[in-house]
């Protein structure tokens, strides 16, 4: 079994199936985002318009039991996004492979006003030569602005792409560099 940050739970395909999950559309300094948790922890986060959030959280979800609600864990993560250098904890459960799962974890050692690149963390994971791949596991994080992949970019130091696009990354850079290290 692989070592996970502990905040992270991982999710089993029977859970995923069955899983209840309370979700909601919040205003927040990063824009319109759709928070989604378990009862166990956040398990989705998204940014954007409410329709497209919601159909990638039915993409990402497509079996589970879907409730709009507000959750205590929603609270939490909506205080994080307003303020990434806020001292919160949330808990995570989501569903990846090992690989995946390592790389979100080491996501979580980077802070607020701090940027890595892809080459890094592949570096940091013990597989050098794994950033292409590395790349790929930060593109499918499903927890956007908590495990912080906007904060990954190229060696070259050029921002990458984003899954919510560049404007928003950058718009969520440029809001962390209040607490540069």
């Amino acid at each position: 079994m692989e070592a996970y940050n502990k905040n992270i739970i991982r999710m089993s395909s029977l859970e995923a199936v069955e899983v209840r999950i309370y979700y909601d559309v919040y205003n927040t300094n990063a824009g319109k985002v759709l928070i989604a948790s378990t009862d166990k922890g956040v398990c989705f986060i998204a940014l954007g318009e409410d329709e497209f959030m919601f159909d990638e959280l039915v993409r990402e979800y497509p079996n589970a039991n879907l409730i709009k609600q507000n959750s205590e864990l929603h609270n939490l993560s909506l205080s994080y996004i307003n303020s990434p250098a806020a001292d919160v904890s949330v808990p995570f459960h989501i569903k990846g492979t090992d690989f995946q799962l390592r790389v979100w974890s080491e996501l979580l050692n980077i802070s607020p006003g701090e940027k890595r690149s892809y080459k890094k963390i592949a570096e940091d994971i013990g597989m050098p030569k794994a950033a292409r791949a590395v790349g790929t596991a930060v593109g499918q994080n499903p927890i956007s602005c908590l495990i912080p992949c906007h904060r990954v970019i190229r060696s070259d130091n050029t921002l990458g792409g984003y899954h919510w696009g560049l404007d928003v990354k950058k718009k969520l850079l440029d809001a962390e560099s209040l607490y540069e290290v």
